[in-house]
């Protein structure tokens, strides 16, 4: 046998400890798909294995000795497994691992790292297709918030997930086939409400430390597919406006703003203990789309979002789920904010008079344009919304761990 077979004990203790894995981008995100059965039994003790994974287990904001690219939406993982559940095909929980921090929070869903998780079932064998099948839908239970996405894929000739494909998605260069994200009965994904103070619209009085002061903002509460704080930005204080929304002093205001509407959903039961937890709530701003050139669609809706207490690139895709529901829902920031702008009705249109409202909601964000299409039971109550992504294997192989 070659002499690199043969290892001394002193060698044997040194090996380290390999984890099996496929890195993806899925959609405007990217992270590690894992599976379960990869993972210790007891989710408590994942953390060292995740943190080494993605380089933070020594705090690095730059991510060095472990695969994460140093930013919140490169540093996460899917953990994935065939699911025992009725009428459900995959299980799948989602991880945030903090960048720059030694720490992992598991309280939400992440909309695109979900759209990577059916063509990475389907390529793994976790799921099947019938010969000659162009097209599949794969039921996937998230394990976070209890919410049920059906995924609609594309087959290639082998039975596996066609990647190639014309769909284009803003904050993403390439192109890539289609997949259908619907997020079913999306309301209450973590309070059981889809308004949790009872209201759809409610103030804000936050601290803003670097000027000792308080300020008090119009904001909307809502729970669909992620608990989001949307802020009616003109109620934002002269300040922030005049400041990039990513500098220091801008982002804790946010910071400030999004720990006190933690505690009004539920989630923390003060502010010191909701700045524990930076991936739950999340918390975006909100104004009157400006007017489209000719050519383009008019946005119903501009935002700017936030995530890990950091300036987003984009829009996450549970936001456009949360903000497709909201812009569709009357009383609420954003129905006001597109309604000032004669929009909100455009796209909408019931097919009979008993059936649902279905209507196509047009995001302006940071790097372009996102759609949600909306379907409500009526107008108050949401039935699912679907958004589009695209998704690819970036590597298979075995990451080097440090436990």
């Amino acid at each position: 046998m070659p002499a690199s077979r043969y290892y001394s004990e002193a060698q044997a203790k040194r090996r380290r400890r390999t984890l099996t894995a496929v890195l993806m981008r899925s959609g405007t995100s990217k992270g590690l798909f894992i599976h379960r059965n990869q993972l210790p039994a007891s989710e408590s003790d994942w953390a060292p294995i995740l943190l080494s994974a993605m380089g933070s287990r020594s705090c690095d904001k730059r991510q060095l000795d472990g695969v994460g690219g140093a930013t919140s939406t490169t540093s996460k993982v899917a953990i994935v497994s065939k699911s025992k559940r009725p009428g459900i095909d995959i299980d799948y929980t989602f991880v945030q691992v903090a960048v720059g921090d030694r720490r992992i929070d598991m309280t939400g869903n992440c909309g695109n790292i979900a759209s990577g998780v059916g063509p990475f079932a389907l390529e793994e064998g976790l799921v099947s297709t019938e010969p000659g099948q162009t097209e599949m839908e794969i039921r996937i239970f998230n394990v976070n918030t209890g919410a049920i996405l059906v995924e609609t894929v594309q087959v290639d000739e082998e039975g596996g997930f066609l990647e190639e494909g014309d769909e284009r998605i803003s904050g993403f260069a390439g192109s890539g086939s289609r997949i259908k994200v619907n997020f079913v009965d999306p309301a209450g994904s973590m309070t059981g409400k889809l308004f949790p103070t009872g209201h759809r619209q409610d103030d804000i009085t936050a601290v803003w430390s670097s000027i000792n002061t308080k300020i008090t903002v119009r904001v909307t509460l809502i729970d669909a597919a992620n608990p989001f704080i949307f802020v009616d930005s003109a109620t934002m204080p002269d300040l922030y406006h005049r400041l990039s929304p990513d500098s220091p002093v801008s982002l804790e205001l946010i910071e400030a703003i999004r720990c006190e509407g933690a505690v009004m959903f539920g989630l923390a039961p003060t502010v010191e203990a909701a700045k524990l937890v930076r991936a739950t709530p999340k918390i975006a701003m909100l104004s009157s789309p400006a007017p489209a050139p000719e050519d383009e669609r008019q946005p119903n809706i501009d935002v700017t979002a936030y995530s890990m207490g950091r300036l987003h690139p984009c829009l996450q895709v549970t936001g456009a789920v949360t903000l497709g529901s909201a812009v569709s829902l009357p009383g609420t920031i954003a129905s006001r904010l597109s309604d000032s702008q004669g929009l909100k009705h455009r796209y909408w249109a019931p097919k009979r008079e008993d059936a649902p409202i279905e209507g196509e909601v047009c995001i302006a964000q940071r790097s372009g344009t996102m759609l949600a299409n909306v379907i409500l039971r009526d107008y108050g109550t949401v039935a699912a919304v679907s958004v589009y992504r695209t998704a690819q294997r970036l590597f298979e192989g075995s990451v080097m761990l440090h436990v």
